[in-house]
């Protein structure tokens, strides 16, 4: 016959394990989500992972929550597909001519710089 100090560890015992397997379905699949969206930002997906896992491992619930915060912080400056957001201003306002534009100056070829949306003659060495 079991005594009522054996039924209460037991039941205790029970408790605390469904909370570790509630804790890792929550961690499973905070990754998964994690790791899927990382990737469509153009993001190093592994890096968050490993973070989230780490910090959840030492850092438990609260931990859990600190990476997670701050993925959602940082990841707003990556929009889906891995591009820059419109206002950061990388992208050319116009695709630049296929043939390499002359310079107006000295008339010799110049090259397009994409970061900069801009030609560059490097026998004037100025952007035009």
């Amino acid at each position: 016959m079991e005594t009522a100090f054996q039924i209460l560890v037991g039941g205790l015992l029970l408790i605390l394990i469904a909370i570790c397997l509630v804790s890792f379905a929550i961690l499973v699949a905070g990754a998964l989500w994690m790791y899927g969206d990382a990737q469509r930002r153009g993001m190093d997906a592994a890096v968050w992972v490993i973070l989230l896992v780490i910090g959840t491992v030492l850092g438990t619930v609260v931990g859990f929550v600190i990476v997670l915060v701050i993925y959602l912080v940082v990841r707003e400056n990556h929009p889906i597909g891995g591009g820059y957001p419109v206002a950061y201003g990388g992208y050319p306002p116009y695709p630049p001519p296929a043939v390499p534009a002359a310079c107006p100056v000295c008339g010799n070829p110049m090259t397009w710089y994409p970061q900069y949306s801009r030609w560059y003659c490097h026998s004037c060495g100025q952007y035009r």
